[in-house]
């Protein structure tokens, strides 16, 4: 499982590889952080995770930025993050059965965006995080399903909106299923992916 050593985390995507590794470099080099995660996903992006203490984590997060300049797509920094999140990402492991009846789903153009609607949706609602997919098979896009009774759902995928919007994040769209039909539950148990096998 990937566990984030400290509470802060950042998620960086990057255009390629070649700035993606240098930028890795860099923000490995600045300050005692720990890469969770990185790598290629769809569209030929490179997507960087990691995390630590708050300090060094902000320090790392700025040199990164310098050092990439217009090579990166998007970014997030979250001093903060909610504890579930970097074990999602990293795992991609699927949490289910859950209690509740009802569905929220969110969907992104880029995964930084992703993990910042999702970050304020754990942590101002009780709801289940079942599963997180950041690029992969999805054109590099990136989609969270949440679980839980309706009224919280609702608040979390509220919150996930007006995260959205305060970012400028374009590309995104939500849903809330309320008493969700046992094809539903179904499918959740087995992930999102059509082919269960990833053909690319």
């Amino acid at each position: 499982m990937v566990q984030s050593p400290g509470p802060g985390l950042g998620v960086l995507l990057l255009c390629g590889v070649p700035p993606g590794l240098r930028v890795l470099d860099a923000l490995a080099k600045e300050a005692e952080v720990e890469v969770l995660q990185t790598g290629t996903i769809h569209c030929g992006r490179y997507l960087i995770l990691f995390g630590g203490e708050v300090g060094p984590v902000e320090r790392s997060w700025r040199r990164a930025l310098d050092m990439a300049g217009s090579h990166v797509i998007d970014e997030v920094l979250l001093p903060y993050a909610e504890a579930r999140l970097a074990p999602a990402i990293g795992t991609g492991v699927i949490h289910w059965p859950a209690p509740g009846d009802t569905l929220g789903v969110l969907q992104a153009a880029t995964p930084p965006a992703l993990v910042r609607a999702v970050d304020a949706a754990l942590k101002g609602a009780l709801v289940d995080l079942v599963e997180l997919r950041v690029g992969d098979g999805l054109g590099g896009k990136a989609l969270e399903s949440l679980w839980g009774e309706t009224h919280d759902v609702e608040t979390a995928i509220d919150l996930a909106r007006a995260s959205f919007e305060k970012a400028g994040a374009q590309g995104t769209s939500t849903a809330v299923i309320p008493r969700a039909d046992p094809a539903v539950r179904e499918a959740l148990g087995s992930g999102s992916r059509f082919f269960k096998e990833f053909r690319g």
